[in-house]
Order: structure tokens, then C-alpha cells, then sequence
């Protein structure tokens, strides 16, 4: 995890790993993963991924275009971010463009700074009027959800058993 993220958000990330573990029956991959990102390209990631959510949020309070009566499309009101979790958490083919290995400690980093992000927004930690905290922390914990789905490598049929005993 990144060095500013705190052990409140620590401990959330850390918690839900667990229950979709249980859930799962299975073992995820380590958390936080054993490989390292140069701390410069770590630092240049995760500023890319925590500008890109703040981007998209904004996008989204400004249009409400990917809302609808249940509520905003998660993925669809982050498909940057959540694009840029997925090439982060794939090995590319020297053949192809993109880095090689993975950056999944960008993806933990990430991960932690989501769950500060939610705990602030929560607590009132954060400026701006309850309605729009309630609704950055609703998109905020689902993206969490999303972003962990990618990072443990889920299956499709995992995340609906997921989605189908969250409901």
C-alpha cells in the first residue's frame, strides 16, 4: 500500500479481501503483492489513477449522465479508471505495447487511497454538502468493489456469485 494510506483504510481493503475469499472458497493473490513498482513510475501511476477518478467523478456530478433510476452505472461512470486498473493489473507481451510485467502494487496503492477516500466521505472528513459526500461514497465503495474484482483476478462467474450474494 501506498505510504499515506491509513490502517482504517488498510484494515477495509483488508476486510473485504477476506469476505470474497470466504465467499469464494478460494485464496486470492497476495496482499500487498510481492513485486515493485520503481518508486518514481509508482508514484506517477497512482497520481494518474487518483486524477482520472476525480476527473471521471466530476464528469458524472456535472452531467449525471450515467445515472439512472437505481442509481449511476459504476463502470460506467469510471471507464478510464477502471481501464487503466485492468492494464495495470495485466502482464503485456513484450510484443505489445505496455510495460511487461504488472503494477499491481499500483493497484493495492490505489486500492487504499479509494477506501481513505470512502472513510473520509463518510466521516465528513471531506468538504462539500452531505448529498454529493452520500454520493461520491456510494460510487466510491461500488468502484472499490470493481477495482478489487480486477486486482484478485476474478472470473466472470466470481463476480456474479459476488454481485448475486451482495443483493
Amino acid at each position: 500500500m501506498g505510504k499515506d494510506t491509513n490502517t482504517g483504510a488498510l484494515a477495509e481493503v483488508e476486510m473485504r479481501m477476506r469476505a470474497v475469499a470466504e465467499l469464494l472458497g478460494r485464496t486470492l493473490p497476495p496482499h500487498p503483492p510481492a513485486e515493485r513498482t520503481p518508486e518514481e513510475q509508482h508514484h506517477h501511476l497512482l497520481e494518474e489513477a487518483q486524477q482520472l477518478y476525480e476527473n471521471e467523478l466530476t464528469w458524472e456530478e456535472e452531467t449525471g449522465e450515467e445515472s439512472t433510476e437505481s442509481g449511476a452505472v459504476v463502470s460506467l461512470v469510471f471507464p478510464g479508471t477502471l481501464a487503466l486498473v485492468d492494464a495495470l493489473v495485466t502482464s503485456h507481451d513484450p510484443s505489445e505495447r505496455g510495460e511487461g510485467s504488472p503494477h499491481r502494487d499500483v493497484v493495492a496503492s490505489f486500492l487504499g487511497w479509494l477506501a481513505d477516500r470512502l472513510l473520509r466521505l463518510r466521516s465528513g472528513g471531506l468538504h462539500g454538502s452531505a448529498t454529493i459526500r452520500a454520493k461520491e461514497a456510494d460510487l466510491t465503495d461500488r468502484l472499490i468493489d470493481l477495482v478489487l474484482h480486477r486486482y484478485c483476478e476474478l472470473s466472470p462467474a466470481e463476480v456474479e456469485l459476488l454481485e448475486a450474494t451482495s443483493n
